[in-house]
């Protein structure tokens, strides 16, 4: 909990830092600016998946090791951004013809650049997370995030266009490499003794991240192609909104919990306990703050965005809820991979993809947008249900145990919802004090639902039981 503590810190820290930017470049720069990015990161994103070799989950998944498998991880981690490099310079002009944007191919040209230098970083810091040394992991990535926002943000107003967004990324992946050599003292060589090894663990998160990936980015690519690239902006910018309530609390959760995990996946008893609070924990926590956002996505988008950015809303309405069900199955996914299940993850992952392809093409080519996200949404809730399947299989949990610590923080949510909704006050003019109130109905009532189907079914084990034992103890401390 310590640890996970820590990369919560880490990725809301970060988010700050991005919710900022964010928030600065949307009044400065325009949905076709974002667009162009987007467009250029699904390109980006699909050659670095393809050549990802999960160097710091195979060190850290490996109990034992020695340099030499640190200097064949970064190794492998330069001739990653090099292939990835080339293949962007070659395949940069025909994404251009391909979203019919001529502007995307020097865009790509330059972020073939940020693969290439972010290869070079010290393979050392990964030492940071397999050690359970989350304060050192926490700096890092403070730092990066700091420099980065400040270079960002300066080019923007500078620049007042898309490319301040693509210059801030190679100046990240330059900082990057920097920080790293300076915060660890581990100096790595050219290697390929332990190469082999890395791979074996690797291969089948290889196949699992690839089939992630284009489930994640599906909808975009068929979006960028039927779409203009303004009409893409939008998508994008909805996207990071909606799903960052719930990414920003799964993924440092990710990286917290794995080397944790990975120390008692042999303690059958023991596994089996942590695996059913975690997901109680995490659902708790995505389910209020996946639906919640979805729930004052209006005032937010108004508020934080600005009122170019109306087009978003109810996009962003419905991809709040995708980012619940695939939080979830991100959470769930993990449990896979410490359990050495990397396969069942990949059946899974290239499963969504056999259906959320034709379907996503068929709503964006005779619908629209809305009904894409939609389509979206309910691909990943459905997939939900088999990745609980899959994790009965690789762990020793069982299937109605996983339903029993997820179904309470979802009909509190359905609650919630419906209580933001009932007492929202549209007569009122002031829309910091209109979200503010929203937010604090909706608190109240998820705590209080939580906590009231908590007692009426028995009090079971959860986020809950841990919540009223320590207030309780508090309670006796102070009395």
């Amino acid at each position: 909990m310590n640890g996970a503590l820590w990369m919560i810190a880490m990725r809301w820290m970060m988010r700050l830092f991005g919710l900022a930017s964010t928030i600065i470049l949307a009044r400065l720069l325009t949905p076709t600016d974002f667009g162009i990015v987007a467009l250029a990161l699904i390109v980006f994103g699909l050659l670095e998946v393809l050549s990802w070799t999960a160097v710091d989950l195979a060190l850290i998944q490996k109990q034992e090791t020695t340099r030499e498998h640190y200097d064949a991880a970064w190794t492998m981690q330069i001739i990653q951004g090099l292939i990835v490099a080339i293949l962007l310079i070659i395949l940069a002009p025909y994404a251009s013809i391909y979203f019919d944007e001529p502007a995307l191919t020097n865009v790509i040209y330059l972020l073939s650049l940020k693969s290439f230098i972010f290869g070079f970083q010290n393979i050392g810091v990964v030492a940071f997370r397999k050690e359970l040394n989350f304060s050192r992991e926490f700096n890092f990535h403070l730092y990066k995030k700091a420099f980065t926002f400040l270079f960002v943000v300066t080019l923007a107003v500078a620049l007042n266009n898309y490319w301040a967004l693509i210059y801030g990324m190679l100046a990240a992946a330059v900082i990057d490499v920097i920080i790293s050599y300076r915060m660890h003292s581990f100096r790595p060589r050219l290697s390929l003794t332990k190469i082999n090894e890395i791979w074996s663990f690797s291969q089948w998160l290889l196949l699992s991240r690839i089939g992630y990936f284009l489930n994640q980015k599906t909808d975009q690519f068929v979006i960028g192609g039927a779409s203009e690239t303004e009409v893409m902006g939008v998508y994008h910018m909805s996207t990071e909104i909606g799903t960052m309530p719930t990414n920003e609390i799964v993924m440092p959760l990710r990286r917290a919990f794995f080397p944790n995990f990975a120390k008692i996946a042999h303690l059958p008893e023991e596994y089996s306990k942590t695996i059913l609070k975690t997901i109680g924990v995490i659902s708790s926590l995505i389910f209020a703050t996946g639906v919640g956002i979805s729930a004052i996505s209006e005032d937010f988008v108004l508020l934080l965005l600005g009122e170019k950015w109306q087009t978003t809303i109810p996009l962003i309405q419905i991809l709040a809820i995708f980012g619940v069900a695939a939080a979830l199955s991100s959470a769930m996914e993990l449990l896979l991979l410490v359990s050495g299940r990397g396969d069942l993850s990949t059946i899974e992952a290239w499963l969504q993809l056999t259906v959320l392809v034709p379907v996503v093409w068929f709503a964006a080519h005779t619908y629209g947008i809305y009904e894409v996200a939609l389509s979206r949404t309910l691909v990943a809730s459905l997939f939900v249900f088999l990745m609980i399947y899959l994790l009965t299989i690789a762990t020793p949990v069982k299937y109605l145990s996983v339903i029993g610590v997820i179904w309470r923080p979802f009909l509190a949510s359905i609650i919630m919802f419906a209580m933001v909704q009932q007492c929202h006050l549209d007569e009122l003019d002031n829309i910091v004090l209109r979200l503010t109130m929203d937010i604090t109905i909706g608190a109240i009532t998820y705590i209080g639902s939580l906590f009231f189907l908590w007692v009426i079914t028995g009090r079971m084990p959860g986020i809950e039981e841990d919540v009223y034992s320590r207030i309780s103890l508090y309670v006796k401390k102070t009395s």
